[in-house]
């Protein structure tokens, strides 16, 4: 049953960014605000509006990583895990190779009996022909879950290799940093944020468990880059050139990425290779949510159980800017401009961030000390 006493929503206190217990709580008390009569979380809301909207079989997946890191770490979540994950493996729906990556990450922590069954579609939908079109990120989730479950004692190790090495094709020839698909289209050189940070977290964590000799080199120079790209702010830019290796379109600027993405990789690289500047360089990010961006503005609202979402171009500016500067960067070979409009605040809320800020800081609390 899912749980909707008031209990759970109640106003949490104000927190800063060397308070995690106080972000954790938060968390905490935002979560059930945000999951559906039918078990599983929404999609978004907007700020203000009661009503949730959509459903996520993915978003409800990485929530559920994110509990299992909590509950691993010590703590007792607020949502119930096994009501969750019956919810998800039964509700009928297709998912695809990314989505049963996640799946088998979250699986391989549970020592799950379906483990077996979301091997067997891994394996039958991972086909060569297949991979290619994946976007970056999903294609980093299938190396995470089936690295996972090779730790984990599954026979797993097959799938791992193919996983891995289908994520190296998608390095630029000249660059550090990873291509969108590796299918030959012109966004295939236009990767966002997300497509670096999760090929980052593929690699550190493939890195941490020895999968693979050439992970730490690989983790470090994709970091590297990733580091020098950054904002003056530590805001962590959304669209690349992947071959130049270059920014084309700075916006948009999610608070996600700044609280839970690059930390959730780059606490994992430093992990990985004892090397504490990629952990310091997260936390010198996460200052941004806390006001020190361009808006001066603090992202969570504890009152509201909301955190908003991103400073993104103002209006229409913000299809002008991005349409233009992809293409400058993707066809014109031109680094990005400055923009017009104006920013604003993005005034809707996932409940997927909520999940990643446990994964990024539960068992990592004392890291906020690096800044």
């Amino acid at each position: 049953m899912i749980d909707t006493s008031a209990d759970r929503t109640k106003l949490t206190r104000r927190f800063d960014s060397h308070d995690i217990e106080g972000l954790v709580d938060f968390v905490d008390s935002t979560l059930p605000t945000l999951r559906l009569k039918n078990g599983l979380f929404c999609f978004d809301k907007v700020f203000g509006a009661q009503q949730l909207r959509g459903e996520s079989i993915r978003y409800s997946i990485l929530v559920l990583l994110g509990l299992l890191r909590q509950a691993n770490s010590g703590a007792r979540p607020t949502t119930d895990i096994e009501d969750l994950y019956r919810t998800i493996v039964e509700y009928p729906v297709s998912l695809g190779v990314g989505d049963l990556g996640l799946l088998l990450w979250a699986e391989a922590r549970m020592g799950s009996r379906h483990s077996a069954d979301t091997l067997a579609r891994l394996e039958t939908q991972s086909r060569d022909q297949t991979l290619p079109r994946l976007e970056g990120m999903e294609a980093a989730w299938f190396v995470i879950g089936t690295a996972e479950a090779v730790v984990a004692g599954l026979p797993a190790r097959q799938l791992f290799d193919r996983a891995y090495g289908h994520l190296l094709t998608r390095r630029s020839p000249s660059s550090p940093l990873f291509r969108h698909t590796s299918a030959a289209t012109a966004r295939a050189k236009l990767p966002n944020f997300a497509t670096e940070i999760y090929s980052l977290l593929a690699l550190a964590e493939t890195a941490r468990h020895g999968l693979a000799a050439d992970a730490p080199t690989q983790a470090r120079r994709l970091a590297d880059t990733l580091i020098e790209l950054r904002r003056p702010d530590a805001g962590w830019p959304w669209l690349y050139q992947a071959d130049r290796a270059v920014v084309v379109e700075p916006y948009e600027v999610y608070s996600v990425h700044q609280d839970a993405m690059a930390p959730m990789a780059l606490f994992a690289l430093s992990e990985a290779t004892g090397d504490q500047s990629y952990a310091r360089a997260a936390v010198e990010g996460f200052q941004w949510c806390f006001g020190r961006n361009e808006l001066g503005f603090v992202f969570y609202d504890a009152d509201a159980h909301f955190a908003h979402r991103s400073i993104k171009r103002r209006g229409s500016a913000h299809s002008l800017n991005l349409w233009a500067n992809t293409g400058l960067g993707g066809l014109l070979n031109l680094n990005a401009r400055t923009g017009f409009g104006g920013v604003e605040i993005n005034q809707t809320c996932r409940p997927y961030h909520l999940g990643w800020i446990l994964e990024a800081w539960c068992g990592r609390e004392h890291l906020h000390t690096l800044v």
